[in-house]
């Protein structure tokens, strides 16, 4: 069973946004999240942004 990546431009775009939103929440000097429970919402929605794009082949 093979899996391939669809380039779906609405799951892009989502992936995008969130993935900035999610960057910024991240402090890099110190290795903390300013908001824990918003960087969790952020990276589960960033993954199911994802995980649209990744199809079974239908071969």
């Amino acid at each position: 069973m093979k899996y391939k990546i669809v380039p779906n431009i609405i799951s892009i775009i989502l992936a995008l946004i969130i993935g900035v939103a999610l960057f910024r929440q991240i402090d890099f000097q110190n290795m903390t999240v300013e908001k824990p429970l918003l960087a969790l919402v952020y990276l589960i929605a960033f993954l199911i942004s994802i995980g649209f794009m990744i199809k079974k082949s239908k071969q």
